[in-house]
């Protein structure tokens, strides 16, 4: 799957991590938020950043036009 457009240029999870001011993302991470659009299982322990990976791939879905939003609810 290829890099994101953001305006003309190509972005990747880092690129899209410096725009957004956040930490970038581990090569592992990385690798969780670019994956193929699909079912996806995340196994890491606890502290590891699984859900701001998962958050930042939700970001990385709406800016490639996959996914209009999405919502957690926890409760």
């Amino acid at each position: 799957m290829g890099p994101a457009l953001i305006g003309p240029t190509p972005v990747g999870p880092v690129q899209l991590a410096r725009l957004l001011r956040l930490p970038e993302p581990t090569p592992e991470q990385a690798a969780v938020i670019s994956a193929p659009l699909g079912p996806l299982a995340v196994i890491a322990g606890a502290g590891s950043g699984k859900s701001e990976t998962m958050a930042a791939r939700l970001v990385w879905l709406v800016a490639m036009d996959r996914i209009a939003g999405c919502l957690f609810v926890m409760g």
